[in-house]
């Protein structure tokens, strides 16, 4: 057993983390509500759609999908199976590997993700760059790229 006393959050820390954990849990929720409000798709699927179309050749392996979604396999499996029942995804066998499949993206999800994705961005644009200035945006997006490190998330390979 360690005798070391716990590293306890001062006040200021406190607010910032409980502020930082607020916005984690609250940010879905809002956007959210407007994709399916204003498109009737939920959020991971919307999330799903715009990695594969951002993706090169606007195709990934379920495998890179998976791991940039931050979803297991099975809810991603459950996520591609109802964009695919919509036309918007794909999902075939790779050419150099039989075992893993790759999700693409049709014309009609290209479609889709054109269409979403306005709405999509200006409820980011409402929510977290309009209440800051440019240089306060610089500065969040600085801190938030060092706490994204110490996370260490996948990354893809040329995406």
């Amino acid at each position: 057993m360690s005798t070391e006393q716990p590293r306890w959050l001062n006040p200021e820390e406190q607010d910032t983390w409980l502020a930082l954990w607020s916005v984690t849990e609250w940010m879905p929720t809002r956007l959210d509500e407007q994709l399916k409000r204003d498109m009737g798709v939920n959020l991971h699927d919307y999330f799903a759609l715009a990695q594969i179309s951002m993706a090169p050749g606007e195709q990934l392996t379920m495998t890179e999908l998976a791991a940039v979604s931050d979803m297991s396999p099975s809810r991603l499996s459950h996520v591609v199976s109802r964009l695919e029942k919509r036309g918007w995804v794909e999902r075939n066998p790779s050419e150099a590997d039989r075992r893993t499949n790759i999700a693409s993206l049709t014309d009609a999800g290209r479609d889709f993700i054109r269409s979403a994705a306005p709405g999509h961005v200006e409820r980011v644009k409402q929510l977290v760059f309009d209440p800051l200035t440019p240089e306060e945006n610089r500065e969040l997006g600085r801190l938030l790229g060092k706490i994204l490190r110490t996370l260490d998330p996948p990354q893809l390979p040329n995406v």
